[in-house]
């Protein structure tokens, strides 16, 4: 799937500007926003909710995309091939470890996708003219709600790359057994 270059733009500058929201607020529990933070807020808060609401739209559709083909990956690929080893009374012990773990990993990309999601949009339904620091806070949940989502594909994509090691290493073991006479 490709991404028009002006969202990915948009997307990566609202990302970071979410981290620097999260990053100036880590030591913080409430908001303590200066009267000048307030205003910037506020002077840009038409702007500020159309981008939030383009990243939105856009991350919605890349996370069907990316959970489809994850989705597909465990359920037509690994299990599949889980199960076609096992049956054939070779070992996949280390196959199905890191099926588990990716299925896990993929059970947190979709809570926390959905935490996302739920955070994004009740930030973007507050009016940021009328309560800016409480916009400000919104944002920075779903800006945080969104790194661990980041954090999930990361992770996906690592234990994609283990399988595959895996698999390497089982067809080289596979290869190298001896075959019976008849076979």
């Amino acid at each position: 799937m490709k991404i028009p270059k002006k969202i990915t733009a948009v997307g990566l500058l609202i990302v970071s500007l979410l981290s620097l929201a999260v990053f100036a607020r880590a030591g913080a529990v409430s908001s303590s926003l200066s009267d000048q933070q307030i205003q910037n807020i506020r002077e840009n808060c038409l702007s500020t909710k159309t981008t939030l609401n383009q990243l939105h739209a856009s991350d919605a559709l890349l996370r069907v995309n990316r959970g489809q083909i994850y989705e597909s990956m465990s359920i037509k690929l690994m299990t599949k091939f889980n199960d076609r080893v096992a049956s054939n009374n070779q070992d996949n012990s280390s196959l199905v470890d890191i099926t588990s773990k990716y299925n896990s990993t993929l059970d947190s990309f979709r809570n926390h996708y959905m935490a996302y999601e739920s955070h994004l949009s009740a930030a973007i339904s507050i009016d940021c003219s009328k309560q800016p620091v409480s916009f400000y806070d919104a944002v920075s949940v779903a800006s945080s709600d969104r790194e661990k989502v980041h954090s999930d594909i990361v992770k996906l994509n690592q234990s994609v790359d283990q399988y595959k090691a895996a698999v390497d290493e089982f067809e080289k073991k596979f290869l190298a057994e001896p075959k019976e006479a008849g076979q």
